[in-house]
């Protein structure tokens, strides 16, 4: 909570003379990290509505890894810029296939009830407002155990709640395989005590299909045992596209340090434009500098009325390597 503090004065020196766009980033950045109808939210400082958060993924790999949290967000002069949990929402997951001409074939046999958890796992005051098939988080199990995603299908989230409807429609594109991960580039880290670390470099071959997505997660010592894509991801998330890369072998290198000998689980993770947009949207006005800087929107794929947020379809890979100098 100390650093979730810290990181929201930040986003208050840079935002404060935006209220909207800042009610809208805090109660997302502060849910994240804890762990297709394109709309553009427009930033209006004289409409000071709150807004229903939604933040929710589904991927084929980690069936814990799949959940919605719901969050409304407060008053720009309440003082707890936090967003409030939602509860007693009904929440369902649909798979369905795509008809043509922007329409869906949806198959109710599959269809998921998404029910707050009390999992005593999670820490307690993440577990209102979090969404999620019972029968997965039961268990915490890393098999297909529960609700689980498949690369090429469609996924329709639905959510009522305090009388509104709400709904999103994501898909799972194909799985770039990593093909290998090795480690390098050693530094000694000032800013750490002079701790010799070293970087991961991560190698595929990209698809020759123009448009391919990849946002890129760890999880490493210090936060294993942490739940949520948020939790892994937490100022870590690097974006890539293949525009200038199409159909090549490729090295990228994350400027980010680990520790000689840490064991680092490394997840590439393939998305759909929409997906991808959204969370650039996000990181956009995360790192927004201040009142002179141009405005950013963010865009949603979230239908419904006073609402913003991505459900987000992950089609994910993954490797391990013990970090070597």
């Amino acid at each position: 909570m100390e650093f979730q503090i810290w990181l929201m004065n930040k986003i208050l020196r840079r935002l404060f003379s935006n209220p909207k766009l800042l009610n809208l980033v805090s109660s997302i950045l502060l849910t994240g990290l804890f762990t297709s109808c394109e709309k553009d939210i427009k930033i209006d400082i004289g409409d000071n509505e709150p807004q229903l958060i939604v933040e929710a993924y589904i991927n084929n790999l980690m069936p814990e890894y799949n959940y919605v949290i719901l969050t409304k967000s407060m008053d720009y002069f309440a003082p707890d810029f936090q967003g409030v949990p939602v509860s007693n929402a009904q929440v369902t997951i649909t798979e369905g296939e795509s008809s043509g001409n922007g329409t869906f074939r949806w198959n109710s046999s599959t269809r998921i009830a998404m029910e707050e958890t009390n999992n005593s796992r999670i820490p307690a005051e993440y577990r209102k407002g979090l969404y999620v098939d019972q029968k997965t988080i039961a268990t915490f199990s890393t098999g297909p155990s529960g609700l689980i995603a498949k690369p090429g299908k469609y996924y329709l989230l639905e959510i009522s709640s305090e009388g509104k409807n709400y709904s999103a429609i994501t898909s799972l594109p194909s799985i770039i395989t990593i093909d290998s991960l090795t480690t390098g580039h050693a530094y000694i880290d000032e800013a750490e005590g002079n701790i010799p670390k070293a970087r991961v470099t991560v190698n595929y071959k990209d698809p020759d299909t123009i448009g391919n997505r990849q946002l890129f997660y760890w999880r490493q010592d210090k936060n294993r045992d942490g739940f949520g894509w948020g939790a892994l991801s937490s100022n870590r998330r690097i974006n890539g596209t293949d525009d200038l890369t199409n159909g090549q072998y490729l090295k990228l290198t994350q400027p980010y340090g680990f520790n000689y000998n840490e064991l680092v689980n490394y997840y590439m993770v393939s998305v759909t434009r929409e997906v991808y947009t959204f969370w650039d949207s996000f990181n956009k006005a995360r790192n927004n500098d201040g009142p002179f800087s141009t405005p950013v929107e963010l865009i949603s794929n979230i239908r419904g009325e006073n609402v913003t947020g991505c459900f987000s379809g992950f089609a994910v890979s993954t490797k391990a390597v013990v970090v070597k100098p």
